[in-house]
């Protein structure tokens, strides 16, 4: 009796199709940066990764490094160059990111080396509260040794929790799912910021625009200092807390430490040999070099309205962190619906449109232009994000890393622009800036895909392992 050619097929060939077939989708879903959660653990996560960005902007007088640094150095008698010194040591800790990334690459490590990160950051906010409440001025010496530490470690701390919560956010929360995460980060976040801004000012001064709250007790020198890093100290604990509570799943055939030379130095050769990531990394550094123009934003108060600059700097701070929750939170609803490219290219815009602003508004009106540069701060966000869209899960940590490393060019950017207003005024500072700001655009257009990936030769064993969640992981 005729069959028709059809031959049954053996175990052998069904085992062998089978396996191709899990191996296509595990391909699939590595390169479209699928993840094997379920909703549920998805949303956990996503709540975790804006917690934790809403802490750190909580805490920003103290961890972002500069201003109130800087203002209590001077407090304690030191130079201008002395000053400045925690804000470069925090600079100068850019590569240490790179390092941790080659030293703990495996996944199984993740959460711990957040949970450390934070950690660490916690300890130094109250080595240096003990520092500042030591009687007597004959200890100013070691308070400003103490903020300097303060700053080399943050400067190493910061930049490895940046670059391991990307993979925590990359591995917990599907790229589909991620515009999610980012509305809620950076809706709600910047609110935070605006708490912890507002109440550091009222410690420090003891009033809020000029007003005091009337249950409030003043604070004198040098315990407002000393309570505003305490008050870091629970903040990050908690953070640390959190970074625990990741649901990430850990693959099989995690990665391994390799060789220094070859793991760092071959691995950055393959991080900019990926055309998007390099197009996506020149656009991001040209971009932010471009936005440090904020500073002369703020400089050109005094020529627009005849007040110094420093007399509307409150305003300016409200209108920066007020545009920036809206577009937090209109940005993540644009990535569900559009694609990373048109979020990097909507911040260009927001950029240019405060520049362009500035350059024609008149009297008071140009404050507008500090909430279009806030909410055009955001590329702060979305140009990593393309970044982590490109890398395999397996490379993403030590590609966050080469990122923060290779920002640090950009301080000089507000030295040139500076050098260009004294020269020719701020005016032709703005249109230089706005130039650039131009041209970034225009690349971002017409050389980024809009819907980046990996690509499959990046591609490692840990990468193509389904990495469902175990019953025992659960």
């Amino acid at each position: 009796m005729s069959n028709n050619g059809y031959q049954p097929q053996s175990p052998e060939d069904a085992a062998v199709e089978e396996g191709t077939a899990s191996e296509d989708a595990a391909r699939q879903a590595a390169i479209t940066g699928e993840v094997h959660l379920s909703p549920r653990w998805q949303a956990r996560n996503t709540l975790i990764y804006s917690s934790l960005v809403s802490l750190v902007y909580l805490a920003a007088p103290v961890l972002y490094v500069g201003f109130t640094q800087a203002a209590f150095c001077e407090k304690l008698g030191a130079t201008r160059t002395v000053s400045n010194l925690p804000s470069a040591a925090y600079l100068l800790m850019s590569p240490f990111p790179v390092i941790i990334a080659w030293l703990v690459p495996q996944t199984r490590r993740l959460k711990i080396s957040l949970s450390i990160g934070y950690l660490t950051t916690a300890a130094m906010g109250a080595i240096v509260t003990f520092a500042i409440l030591l009687p007597g001025s004959i200890w100013d010496s070691l308070r400003i040794a103490s903020l300097i530490a303060h700053a080399v470690v943050l400067g190493c701390a910061n930049g490895v929790v940046s670059a391991f919560n990307w993979e925590a956010l990359a591995r917990g929360v599907s790229e589909s799912r991620r515009g999610k995460a980012f509305a809620l980060a950076f809706g709600v976040g910047p609110m935070f910021a605006v708490v912890g801004s507002l109440g550091s000012q009222l410690i420090l001064t003891n009033k809020v625009f000029g007003w005091q709250p009337p249950l409030w007790q003043p604070i004198s020198y040098p315990y407002n200092f000393a309570l505003l890093f305490g008050a870091s100290t629970p903040i990050m604990a908690l953070a640390a807390y959190l970074a625990h509570l990741y649901v990430i799943p850990v693959p099989k055939v995690d990665a391994e430490r390799k060789p220094f030379v070859p793991a760092v130095f071959g691995g950055f050769s393959r991080f900019l040999g990926y055309r998007l990531i390099l197009i996506a990394c020149v656009s991001y550094l040209l971009l932010y070099a471009a936005h440090t123009v904020q500073n002369n934003m703020v400089l050109y108060t005094e020529e627009v309205v005849d007040l110094p600059a420093e007399a509307l700097v409150g305003y300016q701070n409200a209108l920066r962190f007020s545009a920036k929750v809206l577009a937090g939170l209109l940005l993540g609803w644009v990535l569900i619906r559009t694609s990373p490219r048109t979020c990097m290219a909507l911040t260009a815009l927001l950029d240019m449109a405060g520049v362009l602003w500035i350059l024609f508004a008149r009297g008071m009106s140009f404050l507008f232009a500090f909430g279009l540069s806030g909410a055009g701060e955001l590329f702060g966000v979305y140009y990593p994000n393309y970044v982590v869209c490109c890398s395999p899960k397996s490379q993403i940590r030590r590609n966050m890393a080469f990122v923060k490393l290779i920002q640090t060019p950009v301080g000089l950017s507000p030295a040139f622009l500076g050098w260009i207003a004294d020269r020719w005024g701020l005016r032709t500072s703005f249109w230089v800036a706005l130039g650039v700001m131009g041209g970034t655009l225009v690349l971002i257009r017409t050389m980024l895909s809009p819907h980046p990936h990996p690509r499959p030769e990046d591609l490692e064993a840990a990468d193509l392992e389904n990495q469902a969640l175990t019953q025992e992981q659960t």
